[in-house]
């Protein structure tokens, strides 16, 4: 019997499933949902459209600025609309990827095209806008549309984006085609931006791809410069084709990154690819290593699948231990959850 076919030990007799908004760690005054899991999604497959009551984070998403403003001016709405839409008839809150190209803006400057894994239904050109007047006119008019505040908002927006992901791995060429000083200078006017405009808006770091020696140089170089415009650190796990993956999902190492620059942030993992590692003990792990919340990559995602037993138990995981204030690993293979009404739950893993 292997790590994950041991048994689940639950001691509380009933899962209870509360959406509130509350206070998040290190006293930044953060809203929360319970749940501690999500899936990245695309409306177009429909098994990867999330679940009920989870967090989901469209990937690439709509939220493009080559989608929404085709040609400058004229904004289309329907894509992003139509996730907004899922989300709130589903209970899910979004974390919306803000990508700052379009195809006809970095052509006025002649900027060189890109090569982005997503194909022709994202933008050929990565590189910093041409003109940040234009990026702010695109960016005000997605943050009005989605703020919920009752001027200019969707047609019959009850839940707003609150949750804002400003780019995604930049120390990729395939997400930015761009130097360390672009990316700054993006994120940081972006973060103000939205602050000024949404002032309860909670701004998601940029994904860092792993924590690879080249990763771990970006981001010890760049943080520093980001640190008081985001208000969630962010990190990813993708196995290596071969199955490679770290057992904590890159979460201690991280964590012990943030230390030294000393930044205090909690920590979301929100592109989770387990590989060949277990699925239960390496969720266990990140969470006990300081994930608040784990999004997985989805069922039909590029790479390695997950396989149907592994996500079987995951999909278990998530209905048996959800909605957990605390947990911690209390022996080698045993880990206690502690919820907001005073209980807890034992899982052997």
């Amino acid at each position: 019997m292997d790590q994950e076919d041991q048994e689940m030990v639950v001691e509380s007799p009933n899962k209870k499933f509360f959406i509130l908004l509350l206070l998040l760690f290190f006293s930044y005054k953060i809203s929360f949902a319970e749940s501690r899991f999500g899936e990245l999604t695309e409306m177009f497959d429909e098994r990867m459209r999330g679940k009920d009551d989870q967090w989901v984070r469209p990937h690439p998403g709509p939220f493009v600025w080559n989608k929404i403003e085709k040609k400058q001016g004229n904004f289309s709405w329907q894509e992003a609309d139509e996730y907004v839409v899922y989300a709130q008839e589903h209970n899910q809150i979004i974390i919306a990827t803000i990508w700052p190209y379009a195809n006809w803006e970095q052509k006025s400057c002649k900027r060189k095209k890109g090569r982005s894994p997503f194909g022709k239904r994202f933008a050929k050109y990565l590189s910093k806008p041409c003109s940040m007047d234009n990026y702010k006119t695109f960016l005000l008019a997605l943050i009005d549309r989605y703020d919920g505040d009752g001027n200019n908002d969707m047609p019959e927006l009850t839940k707003p984006i609150i949750y804002w992901e400003i780019m995604n791995e930049p120390e990729f060429k395939m997400f930015f085609k761009g130097n360390e000083d672009d990316f700054i200078e993006i994120f940081n006017f972006s973060s103000k931006l939205i602050k000024e405009k949404q002032k309860d808006s909670i701004i998601v770091m940029a994904g860092a791809a792993g924590m690879f020696p080249k990763n771990k140089k970006f981001w010890k170089s760049v943080l520093p410069k980001i640190k008081d415009n985001f208000d969630i650190a962010n990190i990813h796990h993708i196995s290596t084709p071969d199955g490679k993956c770290d057992k904590e999902f890159w979460v201690d190492e991280f964590s012990s990154l943030l230390k030294s620059l000393k930044i205090k942030k909690p920590i979301w993992l929100t592109e989770a690819m387990t590989g060949k590692c277990k699925v239960i003990p390496t969720y266990v792990k990140a969470f006990a290593n300081g994930a608040e919340l784990i999004v997985d990559v989805g069922i039909n995602a590029p790479g390695m699948k997950m396989s149907k037993k592994s996500r079987k138990k995951l999909n278990q995981f998530i209905e048996d231990f959800d909605g957990f204030t605390s947990m911690k690993i209390i022996s080698k293979n045993k880990a206690e959850f502690k919820y907001k009404n005073g209980s807890t739950k034992l899982l052997s893993f």
